[in-house]
């Protein structure tokens, strides 16, 4: 069955359009054009507070992590918790000023995981510090648990931290770092080299740091800093077939971002944004001149026009298509908008964004090996863990 975008809305009832009550979030108009693509969806799981990361077995078996800190194992319909998992930092510990998310992130195999089953998870671990590990899972218990990074300091505003493969032997990682800057009280941890945050790193997959990662001034050797000057990136993609990684970053109040990433490469937060502080503030300390001199300007942003300044998409994950069963999305980026609270479609070559029938706020898409696709949809009641994963056909 195609889904139209009210029929989708009035049996889903993600956006709350359909309740009266106040737990329930709505989905606000798409600030850009639908594109009422034909789709079906249909619920493979669900009970999830925000599902936030899956790594794909096959066509029917996944791990999926919760931020709460929960994995799971999906198998044939069959949704199992696994035990062991560590301890996290995320919402509503009373003795931190603030956590922007934190918890457990993202999760990935090992290209080779049908030989050494290792899979690896991105979280804010119970100390504050950023971590990737490593582990194997049996009788859905995490076994042989093997932390192979941590921020050099604790990083309680990084709200993204995504693992995607290059070959077998190295995966990129990134560390998001969304303080509050201004021009007038700048916040420089995205561009201080001793500091994690604000960074993607480029890892072998013991964790250990490649020997043709950049060597930046001032340092004797490389670290595992591939580039720099980033806000929050909450999107990766690799390319495969052109090498290239692909990014998409949280501006402040405006100015969301579509980068390509490049080694070595300075990509300019907090001294110059297209957005604006969510007070109104100016961000930038440069003009956008200066800053093209020695960082790297988006390719491509996004800031929704309003009253008071502009409004941010919050660009939550990140997918180019290819080969999929819905013709309309192919060699088309797929975002999902955290503040519209539904799916978004970019196409690169004419710079043009449409809002697709796929609402709530979508945390995580991926392609599956027929070409299905398959999306981590994030709760829509607030009293409520009732996250979905769904499975995207024609």
């Amino acid at each position: 069955m195609k889904v139209t975008n009210l029929l989708f809305s009035s049996l889903l009832m993600w956006g709350g359009l359909a309740s009266c009550t106040t737990n329930v979030v709505k989905v606000p108009a798409s600030p850009y054009p639908i594109s009422h693509d034909a789709f079906a969806v249909d619920t493979l799981a669900q009970g999830f507070t925000i599902p936030y990361g899956i790594a794909i077995v096959s066509e029917n078996e996944y791990f999926i992590t919760d931020r709460v800190g929960k994995m799971f194992h999906f198998k044939a319909g069959t949704l199992t918790e696994i035990n062991g998992m560590p301890d996290v930092a995320t919402f509503g510990i009373p003795s931190l000023r603030a956590i922007l998310h934190g918890g457990l992130m993202d999760i990935s195999l090992h290209p080779d995981y049908a030989t050494n089953a290792w899979i690896y998870i991105s979280y804010l671990a119970a100390d504050g510090f950023a971590k990737v590990a490593r582990l194997n899972v049996q009788d859905h218990t995490a076994t042989q648990f093997e932390p192979i990074f941590a921020t050099r300091s604790q990083n309680y505003t990084g709200n993204g931290m995504r693992i995607v493969w290059e070959d077998d032997t190295h995966f990129f990682l990134n560390v998001g770092n969304s303080n509050f800057s201004t021009s007038t009280n700048p916040v420089l941890n995205a561009q201080d080299l001793h500091d994690d945050a604000g960074k993607i790193h480029r890892l072998m997959d013991d964790g250990s740091v490649p020997p043709d990662n950049p060597v930046f001034e001032g340092f004797g050797g490389p670290t595992t800093i591939w580039s720099y000057g980033h806000r929050d990136v909450q999107g990766l993609f690799f390319e495969q077939s052109t090498r290239t990684l692909f990014g998409v970053e949280h501006g402040p109040k405006g100015g969301d971002e579509f980068n390509i990433i490049e080694k070595g490469k300075n990509y300019g937060w907090p001294l110059f944004s297209y957005g604006i502080n969510y007070d109104g503030a100016g961000v930038s300390t440069l003009s956008e001149d200066s800053a093209a001199t020695f960082t790297v300007l988006p390719e491509y942003y996004w800031t929704v026009p309003t009253d008071d300044g502009g409004q941010a998409i919050a660009p939550a994950c990140l997918l180019k298509v290819d080969n999929s069963t819905i013709a309309d999305w192919n060699n088309s980026f797929l975002i999902g908008s955290l503040a519209y609270r539904r799916l978004m479609k970019y196409n690169r070559q004419t710079n043009e964004t449409f809002g697709l029938t796929l609402e709530g706020r979508v945390r995580t898409i991926k392609q599956l090996p027929s070409g299905d696709l398959i999306a981590l949809i994030e709760r829509n009641d607030l009293t409520k863990a009732n996250g979905l994963v769904v499975k995207i056909h024609d």
